[in-house]
C-alpha cells in the first residue's frame, strides 16, 4: 500500500479527523504548532530523526514492509505496509479501539533473519557502516586492509540486496544489531 493510499484510509476511517501528510521532516517541524494525534512516520524518517520522535512513542506508529520486533522493542507500534489493504485496515481498526495493533505478517522475512546470513565480520563492517564510518575508517577500527573493509562490505550489499546505507541501517535497527539511539 502506497503512503498515499493510506492517507485515504485513514481518513476514511477517521474522518472526523484532519490527516496532515509531510514528505520531508523539515515539513512536519515547520508545521509543529498544530496539534497531532498520532504519527504515522516511515522507518527511514524515524532513524534519521529518532530525537523528534523519542517522546513520541505512544503516539507514534512506525509504517515498515515486513516485521519489525526491534522497533517494537524500541516502544513503537509497528504498522507492516506490505500487507494486503483489508489486513492493514483490520490493523488500523484495532489500534482505534485498543491503542496497539495485534498480528504479524507471516509471509514477510524479518530483519533478523535476514541480517543472521551475515558472518561476525560482517556484523562488525555492517556497525560501523550505519554508524557512517567510512571504508578507511571501518578497516582502521577493525585492524583489517581496506580491501578487506571493501570485501566485506560488498559481501554485506549482496546478501542483504542493497547498496542503501540507510537500507542497510534499517535492517541492522531492527535486527537489534544497532541500538536506534547508536545511528
Amino acid at each position: 500500500m502506497s503512503y498515499v493510499a493510506l492517507k485515504h484510509v485513514l481518513q476514511d476511517m477517521f474522518n472526523h479527523v484532519d490527516v496532515f501528510a509531510y514528505n520531508t521532516i523539515d515539513a512536519f517541524i515547520r508545521d509543529s504548532n498544530r496539534h497531532f494525534v498520532h504519527f504515522f512516520v516511515s522507518a527511514d524518517i524515524l532513524f534519521c530523526n529518532a530525537e523528534e520522535f523519542d517522546t513520541l512513542k505512544n503516539e507514534t506508529t512506525v509504517l515498515y514492509t515486513g516485521a519489525a520486533a526491534n522497533i517494537e522493542r524500541n516502544g513503537y507500534r509497528v504498522l507492516d505496509v506490505s500487507l494486503p489493504e483489508d489486513k492493514i485496515i483490520e490493523q488500523l481498526r484495532h489500534l482505534q479501539n485498543t491503542g496497539k495493533y495485534e498480528g504479524k505478517s507471516s509471509s514477510a522475512r524479518s530483519a533478523e533473519d535476514v541480517v543472521q546470513r551475515l558472518s561476525q565480520r560482517e556484523k562488525d563492517v555492517l556497525r560501523l557502516i550505519v554508524k557512517g564510518r567510512l571504508n578507511k575508517e571501518v578497516a582502521d577500527e577493525l585492524k583489517i586492509s581496506l580491501p578487506t573493509a571493501i570485501f566485506h562490505r560488498n559481501n554485506i550489499c549482496d546478501k542483504l540486496q542493497t547498496r542503501s546505507v540507510g537500507k542497510l541501517t534499517v535492517m541492522a535497527v531492527l535486527s537489534g544489531l544497532v541500538d536506534i539511539n547508536e545511528v
